[in-house]
């Protein structure tokens, strides 16, 4: 079922549910469903959590939108514009508030807030056991305060909606304060903490556990401590307290191989002792019964090969979304972390779609490379397909829980601690170590962790977050627009294009035109 677009003000009620052999639930897809003869059955209350999730594997969220065309208009990424898609595109920074990208995302996040309200407004009334109660109110109030959490920081003051909509109607919501909805998130994500379950017993990062709930609540800690609210160090105190509720849990670590933590995501493999929460794609988008589709992020950021269509086994690449030459520099600002921009920015691409395949040198240029950190090669499903995989995408690393532990201790002046949490995700890139010396005060450290989050997170669609919250998002825009005026790389003009339309209103979003024209209660964002 295909939503373009559902206002907050007009949401039918509908349960989306799918699962697989390798995915959530052995259970048979549904279709529109009544609220009052869905909720009765153990089976029906796995279904319609289900359906809950179905919403974050949308093209308007991490199917595509929030990894590629919200994301990567940033310092780490760059749209390619071979084709001069000028006005089309929103990683260039000028499109509009009607483009289909921005309410493509709130319609997909709103109606997953509305399917959790569902769940949470019936499920009571369940022959179901307590146990499975429990575990999906736990689940579905999380990932409603997780679908909200996404809105406030693209968006920022949006209506905060705890009940659901059941009819067909036109009513005016509000916005409510960026205080109150931070509140609300953390108020559902810590009821859900003791309901749901640990990593260990699930088995994998495909569902919500205790150490998923901790991890992000301490990303809402960071970000609350800095743009917009600026709550600032009692913020930190807390980050510290719930990202080191996941490392004082002793079953999560770092993977030996970096680049392995990128294959499993292809092949369909899990390590949840560092993949602690990704957003589970199966297949090629080709109907499978019960089998979820493909998503679309991992096609646009493959590296390309200059071939025909692709035959079963070996996929095409599009590289329409490419590291910058900036990104790069941060890299080699580090001695020895060869091994990450290697994997993540290699030096090479690809000729033809042969069996093996044909590599190529790279462009001189750093500003020319193709994105590498998951290669579709790596994907297993058959027959392969030009635009989707399977390609999951993670939410939540075990590297970044040490380097929020790390950022929070600097920003406390715990300087020797931040140094070892830090030290311990640079160790497994087999880069130099970070020492006093090196870092002898707080603000050459703050500037190395925030080099290290580039390094280690590129791509996850965690960089513009984190520079917006840092409050130095547009001066990072305009270092990298200086950057390129000073590269080789002969596609300059280009380039330039997205740093040169960037200005003070992309920090947030617009709000949907479609929305405002049915909520008469909603104002724009500044700017736009």
């Amino acid at each position: 079922m295909k939503i373009k677009h559902i206002s907050i003000a007009i949401i039918p009620f509908l349960i989306i549910s799918f699962s697989s052999c390798k995915k959530y639930l052995d259970t048979a897809p549904m279709d529109v469903i009544v609220p009052s003869q869905y909720y009765g059955t153990e089976v029906e209350i796995k279904n319609a959590l289900a359906g809950i999730y179905t919403y974050l594997a949308k093209d308007g969220t991490f199917g595509r939108n929030i990894p590629i065309e919200l994301e990567m208009g940033n310092d780490e990424g760059q749209y390619n514009n071979r084709n001069n898609n000028s006005g089309r595109v929103t990683a260039m920074y000028d499109c509009q508030s009607s483009t289909d990208t921005y309410s493509d995302c709130w319609s997909a996040l709103y109606s997953g807030i509305n399917s959790a309200n569902m769940l949470l407004a019936n499920i009571d009334a369940s022959a179901a056991s307590d146990s499975v109660k429990n575990i999906a109110r736990g689940e579905a109030t999380f990932l409603r305060a997780f679908n909200y959490f996404q809105l406030v920081t693209r968006y920022g003051q949006v209506p905060l909606l705890l009940k659901p909509t059941t009819k067909v109607t036109t009513p005016n919501f509000p916005a409510s304060s960026l205080i109150e909805i931070y509140n609300q998130i953390l108020a559902d994500m810590k009821y859900a903490e003791p309901l749901v379950r640990d990593i260990v017993s699930i088995g994998n990062g495909s569902r919500v556990s205790k150490s998923a709930v901790r991890g992000i609540i301490a990303k809402v800690y960071l970000k609350m401590a800095g743009k917009p609210l600026n709550n600032g160090s009692s913020m930190y105190d807390s980050a510290l307290v719930w990202a080191k509720k996941v490392v004082n849990s002793g079953v999560h670590g770092l993977n030996p191989s970096y680049k392995q933590i990128f294959i499993n995501h292809s092949k369909d493999l899990y390590d949840y002792k560092e993949s602690i929460w990704e957003i589970e794609f199966y297949g090629n988008n080709t109907p499978t019964g019960t089998m979820p589709p493909g998503s679309r992020f991992a096609c646009q950021l493959a590296m390309r090969y200059t071939g025909s269509d692709p035959n079963p086994l070996v996929v095409y690449g599009y590289g329409s979304y490419i590291p910058t030459g900036y990104l790069y520099d941060i890299y080699n600002k580090l001695p020895g972390d060869t091994l990450r921009r290697d994997w993540n920015i290699p030096a090479y691409t690809y000729s033809t779609n042969a069996t093996p395949r044909v590599a190529t040198a790279a462009a001189a240029s750093p500003w020319d490379r193709d994105c590498g950190k998951w290669k579709r090669d790596d994907e297993v499903f058959i027959p392969k397909s030009r635009d989707w995989g399977p390609t999951n995408f993670p939410v939540l690393r075990y590297a970044d829980v040490l380097l929020m532990i790390a950022e929070a201790n600097m920003e406390l002046g715990n300087l020797v601690e931040a140094m070892d949490y830090l030290n311990q995700v640079r160790d497994r890139a087999l880069a130099s170590r970070v020492t006093n010396l090196i870092a002898p005060d707080q603000a050459s450290l703050r500037q190395i962790i925030r080099d290290e989050r580039a390094r280690e997170l590129c791509f996850e669609a965690t960089r513009k977050f984190d520079l917006i919250r840092w409050g130095i998002f547009n001066q990072a825009m305009t270092d990298c627009k200086t950057a390129i005026g000073l590269s080789t790389t002969a596609n300059k003009a280009r380039y330039l294009t997205t740093y040169t339309n960037v200005s003070l209103r992309d920090t947030l979003l617009p709000i949907p035109s479609s929305e405002l024209s049915v909520n008469g209660a909603m104002r724009q964002n500044s700017g736009w």
